[in-house]
């Protein structure tokens, strides 16, 4: 009887000796939870930053990336502008071609005309406007200069250069020559010889004449011009440079 009335005391004193182990195991492993705790909450931290630096990169790249397209489509835009254009000068030059073939053809076809005629010895002054005859004809392909008249007459419709030198060698007087086309002057030089020596003027000029049109040179009122054996110092010529 004395046995069982002891027991209940030893049963709370086993209780009480569990509950103390079980707060002394708790204190003792509080330390290394914590401790365990905050490191992993820095190490998760850190990989956050870690995420948070490689989503900003991610976008920076990104910005970069739309950029970069933007500049390429720009690229592509200008090339394609820049074929366009190619192609469109591609096909200029196929027209020019073909015209530059045709005219060829016009000038092979077509009659040929050129001409370089000379004064010989001296020529005025006269009180009068004169037409220049050139007698000394050095070049006459197509015969459309005619040596009687002093007139070129165009065979056909075309452009023509024409040229011409003039020359005296008198002092104190007016020397000098006028190019007309049909009764229109379009070219007019000359000079006031001061010295006793030669005095030389010349000019040219691209005509577009129609058949028929002629073009002839005119020694204006009180001019006067000279030409020392052949030395040819007074010169007309002209030629087809393409007909129309």
């Amino acid at each position: 009887m004395q046995s069982i009335c002891h027991q209940p005391s030893s049963i709370k004193s086993r209780n009480r000796m569990k509950s103390a182990t079980a707060l002394l195991l708790t204190l003792c492993l509080s330390g290394p939870l914590v401790q365990a705790e905050t490191a992993l909450q820095s190490d998760i931290s850190a990989e956050l930053g870690a995420l948070r630096a490689t989503v900003e990169e991610l976008r920076l790249m990104e910005d970069r990336l739309a950029v970069s397209e933007s500049k390429v489509q720009a690229q592509e835009k200008y090339i394609k502008d820049l074929r366009a254009e190619l192609d469109v000068t591609k096909m200029e030059l196929l027209q020019y071609k073909e015209q530059a073939e045709e005219m060829g053809k016009k000038q092979t076809g077509g009659p040929k005309v050129a001409f370089s005629v000379a004064l010989t010895g001296r020529v005025g002054p006269f009180n009068v406007e004169t037409t220049l005859i050139y007698p000394k004809i050095i070049t006459n392909i197509g015969n459309a200069y005619n040596t009687y008249t002093g007139f070129f007459t165009a065979p056909i419709n075309g452009v023509y250069f024409f040229r011409f030198n003039a020359m005296d060698g008198r002092k104190n007087n007016h020397m000098g020559a006028a190019l007309y086309k049909n009764n229109q002057r379009v070219l007019l030089n000359y000079a006031w010889n001061h010295w006793d020596d030669h005095e030389h003027v010349s000019n040219g000029i691209v005509l577009e004449l129609s058949q028929g049109d002629v073009v002839h040179m005119r020694l204006p009122a009180w001019y006067s011009v000279t030409d020392l054996g052949e030395h040819y110092f007074n010169i007309f010529s002209g030629f087809l440079l393409f007909s129309m």
